[in-house]
C-alpha cells in the first residue's frame, strides 16, 4: 500500500511539474512584452498588416488589441500620414477571371512596410461589364453584372452585397449611354453610391442614384438627382464630397457634380475656366492633392494646366502649368491621355497615361520625368494598407 501511495505521489508530482510548465507557457503567450501597453500600441500602429495578422497568432492579449476598433483606426490614421510623404498604389492587372482577382500594390519610393501581392478568389464570380472603385480606408469596392463585393486586399477579407437596381436590370451588358460610376465613402458610417445615367434617354438628361447602406444591408434610391448626365470617368472623393464630370452641355461646355456624403444632396460646382472648344471631357480629368479637388486641363497649345477648387467652392485657382511640348512627356504618349495619381512632397507628381499602360514620375520644379517600370495594368489609384474589415 505504501509503495501505491508513493507512485501516487510521484504521478501528482509529475502533474503538478507538466501543470506548472502549462501554466508558464500560457502566462508567456498571454503576456509576451513586459513593455507597458500604451508603447506596445505605439509600436504595433506602425506596423505593416502582414505582420499584424501574424502577430495575432502569438497571443490572445495581442490578438484581441489587434481586432479592436480602436485600433484598426490608430493604425487607419498612421497609414494615411505615412502616404503623404511615402505614396503608394493599388494596379488592378489588366485580365481579370471570372472568379479571381489580383490586387497588385506599388510603392512608388522606398519604404519600410514591404507590400505583396494578393490573389483573391470571389465564389459568385464576375459576368459581363467588371468595375472597381478607387480606395476609401483600404478598401475597394468590386462590381459587375452579377455580383458586388467590398474587399480589403490587405487582410484577406470581402463582403458580398445585394444588388442594386441597376445591375438587376443590366445583367449582362452596359449599353452605350448608360454610364454607371460606384464610389465607396464613408461619413459616419460606409456608403456604397451608385450614380447613372437613367434609361431610356431623357433628352433633358436625367440621372438615378442608389445608395447601399452597409448597416441596413439593402439599397435606397436618393429622389433628389442632378438634370445633368454624367460622363463615364470614375468619380473622385475628398474632403467629404464625391464628384462627377457631366457630358457635354450644349454641345461644347462641361460641369462638375458634387455629392455631399453627409446631407445626400447634389450641388453644381462653378466653370473652372473659360469654355472653350477644347474643353471636352477626354481633354480633362480629375484628381485629389491634399485632399482638395483639382482638374488637370489640355489647353489648345497641349499644355497642361492644374485648376483646385477652393475651399469656400466659389471658384477654381491656377495652381501651376506644365510646358507640356518642352518636356518628355511629349515623347511619351497622346497628349490628351495623360491622367495625374497623386502628388507628394509638393514637387513630384504620379501621371498616368493609361493608352500606353505607362507610369511616370513629374519633377514640377525640374521638369525631370522617371518613367517608372511596371507591370501591365488597366488601373492604378492612390492606395494604403488597412485593418478596416466587416463593415
Amino acid at each position: 500500500m505504501e509503495f501505491i501511495h508513493s507512485r501516487e505521489g510521484e504521478v501528482n508530482d509529475g502533474r503538478d511539474c507538466m501543470h506548472a510548465k502549462i501554466e508558464v507557457k500560457e502566462k508567456r503567450a498571454t503576456a509576451p512584452s513586459s513593455l507597458p501597453n500604451d508603447v506596445v500600441e505605439e509600436i504595433f500602429i506602425r506596423l505593416p498588416v502582414k505582420t499584424l495578422i501574424r502577430f495575432k497568432s502569438l497571443s490572445k492579449q495581442w490578438s484581441l488589441r489587434i481586432k479592436s476598433h480602436s485600433f484598426a483606426e490608430k493604425h487607419l490614421k498612421m497609414a494615411r500620414s505615412y502616404q503623404v510623404n511615402h505614396p503608394s498604389l493599388m494596379l488592378f492587372p489588366s485580365q481579370i477571371t471570372n472568379r479571381e482577382v489580383e490586387f497588385q500594390p506599388f510603392s512608388l519610393e522606398g519604404r519600410r512596410r514591404p507590400l505583396s501581392d494578393t490573389q483573391l478568389s470571389f465564389p459568385l464570380g464576375f459576368l459581363g461589364w467588371i468595375d472597381s472603385s478607387h480606395s476609401c480606408d483600404g478598401l475597394f469596392c468590386i462590381q459587375s453584372s452579377k455580383s458586388t463585393y467590398v474587399v480589403n486586399p490587405a487582410t484577406r477579407w470581402f463582403r458580398p452585397l445585394p444588388l442594386s437596381r441597376y445591375q438587376i436590370l443590366n445583367p449582362t451588358n452596359v449599353p452605350l449611354k448608360l454610364v454607371a460610376t460606384a464610389a465607396l465613402v464613408k461619413a459616419v458610417d460606409y456608403k456604397l453610391v451608385w450614380l447613372y445615367n437613367s434609361f431610356p434617354f431623357d433628352p433633358n438628361g436625367v440621372t438615378t442614384c442608389e445608395v447601399y447602406d452597409f448597416r441596413a444591408n439593402a439599397w435606397r434610391y436618393l429622389t433628389s438627382t442632378p438634370n445633368y448626365r454624367i460622363y463615364s470617368t470614375k468619380p473622385k472623393s475628398a474632403n467629404g464630397s464625391v464628384f462627377w464630370f457631366t457630358e457635354l452641355f450644349n454641345s461644347f461646355e462641361i460641369n462638375v457634380i458634387a455629392f455631399d456624403i453627409h446631407t445626400e444632396k447634389f450641388r453644381l460646382l462653378p466653370k473652372f475656366d473659360l469654355v472653350t472648344s477644347s474643353s471636352v471631357p477626354y481633354h480633362n480629368s480629375m484628381c485629389i492633392l491634399d485632399d482638395r479637388l483639382c482638374i488637370l486641363k489640355t489647353t489648345g497649345t497641349l499644355d497642361k494646366e492644374f485648376w483646385r477648387l477652393k475651399s469656400s467652392e466659389d471658384m477654381w485657382e491656377k495652381i501651376f502649368r506644365i510646358d507640356y511640348l518642352s518636356t518628355p512627356l511629349s515623347w511619351i504618349g497622346n497628349e490628351s491621355s495623360w491622367r495625374p495619381v497623386t502628388m507628394w512632397k509638393k514637387n513630384k507628381m504620379l501621371l498616368s497615361h493609361p493608352c500606353s499602360m505607362n507610369l511616370v514620375i513629374y519633377n514640377l520644379q525640374t521638369g525631370s520625368v522617371r518613367i517608372i517600370d511596371i507591370r501591365s495594368h488597366i488601373d492604378c489609384m492612390p492606395y494604403f494598407e488597412s485593418l478596416i474589415s466587416h463593415i
